[in-house]
């Protein structure tokens, strides 16, 4: 008995140490919340033990408070997309600071946190722009490195799952949206991530060192 307990203990040791490191990836939905479309991601992320990160529109939050609840009971991480989706480029700081603001309260509301990131409307922001919502307002922008352009018509389920699956990669930033389509490609893509040792993670927990 002494000798099996001894080679199970070996055994266990040596798969610790030839086993594959877990890759984390980040799944990130911007412009929600929204009726429906955002509980339907909702549950295909809790199918999958799966955490993202939600880049809500104040406008929205404002509208589909409930929703917004549920996305941080839920243990999802809540961002900010900006109030009514400019282009913040193009306008002064002062109405830039002013849609974080607005929606940062709504966020705060409901989480009791201060917020942290956010990510500009079709990723537009200058350099002095950035520099200056870091330091006056302690906002971090969150940009993607893997994107589907769930957007785009072209894009059905079909072809964002194939994408999704094909280039996914550890420290990953996923763009997406909250569309009926992506919603049912996660059913495909996150079964199949997680089997390929995929740990899906929030932004802040990709950034933790």
């Amino acid at each position: 008995m002494k000798i099996l307990k001894y080679l199970l203990a070996i055994c266990i040791t040596a798969m610790s140490l030839f086993a594959q490191p877990t890759k984390k990836i980040a799944f990130t939905f911007d412009d929600g919340p929204k009726s429906k479309i955002t509980e339907e991601i909702l549950e295909v992320l809790r199918e999958n033990d799966a955490k993202a990160t939600f880049f809500i529109l104040g406008v929205n939050g404002k509208r589909h408070p409930k929703i917004l609840e549920k996305i941080h009971e839920e243990g999802h991480q809540i961002a900010n997309h900006s109030y009514n989706h400019p282009n913040l480029k193009k306008l002064p700081m002062s109405d830039v600071k002013k849609e974080l603001e607005s929606t940062n309260k709504i966020i705060t509301g409901v989480t009791n946190k201060k917020v942290v990131y956010f990510r500009p409307p079709y990723g537009a922001l200058g350099k002095a722009q950035k520099e200056e919502l870091k330091k006056n307002l302690g906002m971090e922008s969150v940009m993607w490195n893997i994107s589907p352009k769930d957007w785009e018509k072209p894009s059905d389920k079909d072809y964002i799952a194939k994408f999704l699956v094909e280039n996914a990669k550890d420290k990953g930033i996923v763009l997406l949206h909250d569309y009926g389509k992506t919603a049912q490609a996660l059913k495909v893509v996150l079964p199949q991530l997680k089997a390929r040792g995929f740990e899906f993670v929030t932004i802040e927990e990709l950034n933790k060192k």
